[in-house]
């Protein structure tokens, strides 16, 4: 999928907050047809299994999908694959070829645990959610919730690993969703701004303002995440029943007066062609204020402090 630059500036330079409210409207019709394919498909399973890359989308994009169904007389309970994470010490959690702990695979989760909920879930039976506290690498029992669906409620597992067939094979009739930031910014035939870049802005904005982290750890460690995807999550996406692009025409533009300052001098560090490319693909936007977004806008929900 394709956005023009030009129409974006365009849009940016005659009506900015129109252009904004034109975007946030078509991602919210695609969380729509979302929300109307859960409910098609109730019969068949009442668990949802949402899944994305890094900095896709894919907490907001849950949180949408429950409103959407909740309009649809549907209530939604959201849960975080991250809470069925397994802890550090135990003798097999996956490492990578370096001995580093491989926090991008799949058997980082306790899939059995997972599957018998997935399982139980849809017979109607009373799970425990855990818990995973992740500053003590440990799951915390006292925090773990009951959770038993009631009639016209279904469940949103919600996490990057949300399509892997550990998961999917344990529940084949769940409705699987997709989350990701699906195109890219063309100026006529040539690509000015990969989509992929899209998401890695939004993770460098992320984790300097909610990770204490700067750009350059983010750079640092891309790379494992990419390669983390294209293993472990790619894959799969096309066993998605729907995905969900939550790529917005204005976000390039809104977060180039961010981003740049954060990328300018790091030409000399991790990934430093990539650093060029995407600071020469920002100068082909016409800025737009981060503070004209309204606070429904998905870069606010997600990435941008409020």
């Amino acid at each position: 999928m394709r956005i023009e630059l030009d129409e974006i500036n365009s849009a940016l330079q005659a009506n900015p907050r129109g252009y904004v409210a034109q975007c946030d409207a078509l991602y919210q019709n695609r969380v729509g047809k979302a929300a109307d394919l859960v409910v098609s498909r109730l019969e068949r399973s009442r668990v949802v299994l949402l899944a994305g890359p890094s900095s896709s989308g894919k907490t907001t994009t849950a949180s949408r999908v429950r409103k959407a169904l909740e309009e649809r007389g549907i209530y939604a309970h959201i849960i975080s694959l991250d809470d069925y994470y397994r802890a550090k010490s135990e003798p097999d959690f996956p490492r990578t070829r370096d001995g580093e702990f491989d926090l991008e695979a799949p058997e980082g989760l306790d899939t059995a645990l997972l599957g018998s909920h997935l399982e139980a879930l849809d017979r109607g039976e009373e799970i425990l959610v855990p818990y995973f506290d992740f500053q003590i690498q440990a799951r915390v029992p006292e925090k773990c919730r009951p959770l038993q669906l009631q009639e016209h409620e279904v469940v949103i597992f919600e996490g990057i690993h949300g399509l892997n067939p550990l998961l999917t094979v344990k529940n084949p009739e769940a409705t699987r969703l997709f989350v990701s930031t699906a195109s890219s910014v063309y100026d006529n035939d040539i690509e000015i701004f990969d989509r992929v870049w899209m998401r890695l802005l939004r993770r460098i904005v992320r984790d300097y303002n909610f990770r204490a982290a700067s750009a350059e750890e983010t750079l640092g460690m891309w790379r494992n995440v990419r390669l983390g995807e294209k293993k472990y999550i790619s894959p799969y996406k096309k066993f998605a029943h729907y995905a969900i692009d939550s790529a917005l025409g204005y976000e390039v533009a809104a977060f180039r007066s961010i981003a740049q300052p954060m990328l300018v001098g790091l030409e000399e560090g991790p990934q430093p062609r990539l650093v060029e490319l995407i600071l020469e693909g920002l100068e082909a936007f016409h800025p737009l204020d981060p503070a004209i977004l309204p606070e429904t806008s998905l870069l606010k929900e997600e990435f941008l402090p409020r």
